[in-house]
């Protein structure tokens, strides 16, 4: 009995000695929080005041790419404040172009047809994959619209090797084709090539998905076909007429095909394809689009960088978007998470709605959460950051999923929602019989 009591009384002792050095602790990351933080006003993307985005000038002032994250891909308050966040990039640091995780081909076509006059939300049907066809985005095509025509349009681009939308489906052949035949090509000389080529296209560009790979006799077709027509293209760069956007974009269309078409025959499926999202982002910004600032909006989980500071075996072996982005650009990539408090969010596919867990103590949404703060901007690169934030923390820009990470070493700043929901999508409106 005097055992056992000795023993209660030792735990009791632990535990007490630990509350107050435990409290201590959240104490002093509250404080920094509080001091150092940016309170954001609201997301709401037609405001456009944005004195309380301000203090984002300096953090983003020297940068050239910045990656606008997202938790998944149904998450509206992020689709908000990341919509706000374009505006206000572009109106007030002069980022030229807006480039998503969707297909290269069919965003240059949507670009293409909103320069003609097509409104951008029917281009994003096309060209974007459809989750970003929300209420939350709405805003965003509707200011690409009135911005089109000014001498500082914000641009809509694609990097991704993957056909996104049904541009590719309708239009990809026959653009393809009409170019190669401006340039006399061989290779529209000769129909049966021609045909077999565009039979396997067609196939590919069906089945461009996550799950399915082109078949073999596609993959022998397509692959030898694509690097001849590469490096017809280069032979033929100088070729009267030719325009040289045109060039550019169609010999790196070719180069990122491959990428798509390959990969039965990969290593790793996803290294290739953020390996080419990440050759297709430096082409946009260096050459198509001669040196413009670039905003990237894809999924965190590719805009991260150095994945061995994250807890999960899959960063360990696959390098993200977000390394080859950092091997081009350094310091002027700068990656922006989010993650939210409280709500639900949408799965992907067929899987239901679910509810944003509770929170660790030692996770950064607990004590983020402890600023009653409805919106916050976290900046990993301010000078003498505490030694907290730099320690493994558990925290959920990834998918929601409680990973522990060292923030700072995988991205450089995070926006958090109080109130996480999910997106509301729009349906395309029905055709007038």
């Amino acid at each position: 009995m005097r055992t056992r009591n000795t023993l209660l009384f030792l735990l009791a002792l632990l535990f007490s000695s630990f509350l107050p050095a435990h409290a201590q602790s959240t104490a002093d990351r509250l404080a920094y929080l509080k001091a150092n933080a940016v309170v954001v006003r609201n997301v709401e993307p037609t405001n456009e005041d944005y004195t309380d985005l301000a203090p984002l000038k300096q953090s983003l002032q020297q940068v050239t790419v910045v990656g606008l994250g997202e938790p998944i891909h149904y998450d509206g308050s992020a689709f908000k404040a990341k919509t706000r966040l374009v505006k206000f990039l572009h109106q007030e640091l002069g980022f030229g172009v807006i480039a998503f995780e969707s297909g290269f081909y069919d965003c240059y076509k949507a670009w293409q047809e909103i320069q003609a006059g097509k409104l951008t939300i029917d281009a994003a049907r096309k060209s974007l994959y459809p989750f970003w066809i929300s209420a939350e985005t709405e805003e965003l095509f509707h200011y690409i619209d009135q911005q089109k025509n000014t001498d500082k349009p914000l641009i809509l681009a694609g990097i991704d090797c993957k056909f996104s939308g049904p541009y590719s489906d309708k239009s990809l052949l026959p653009d393809l084709r009409s170019y190669l035949q401006a340039i006399n090509s061989g290779m529209v000389q000769d129909t049966a090539k021609w045909r077999a080529f565009s039979a396997s296209l067609t196939r590919a560009i069906h089945i461009s998905d996550y799950l399915t790979k082109p078949t073999t006799a596609d993959t022998l077709v397509l692959n030898p076909t694509l690097k001849a027509i590469l490096a017809e293209l280069k032979a033929k760069a100088a070729s009267p007429g030719a325009k040289p956007q045109e060039q550019l974009f169609w010999q790196q269309f070719c180069r990122s095909s491959l990428a798509e078409v390959a990969k039965k025959f990969a290593k790793s499926e996803e290294q290739a394809r953020d390996r080419q999202m990440g050759d297709n982002l430096v082409f946009l910004q260096r050459e198509l689009y001669h040196n413009r600032k670039m905003i990237v909006w894809a999924a965190s989980s590719h805009l991260v960088y150095n994945g061995d500071n994250i807890e999960r075996t899959f960063y360990h072996q696959n390098p993200r978007l977000g390394d080859y982005i950092k091997q081009a650009y350094g310091e002027r990539y700068y990656h922006i998470g989010f993650t939210g408090y409280r709500g639900e969010f949408g799965k992907l596919f067929f899987f239901h709605v679910l509810n944003v867990k509770k929170h660790r103590p030692n996770s950064i949404e607990h004590v983020l959460g402890l600023t009653k703060q409805p919106f916050l901007f976290v900046d990993f690169r301010k000078p003498a950051l505490p030694q907290w934030l730099q320690a493994p923390l558990i925290a959920m820009p990834l998918g929601y999923r409680e990973t522990s990470m060292r923030l700072p070493l995988v991205m450089d700043g995070l926006f958090y929602t109080e109130k996480v929901f999910q997106s509301h999508w729009i349906p395309t409106p029905a055709t007038p019989k």
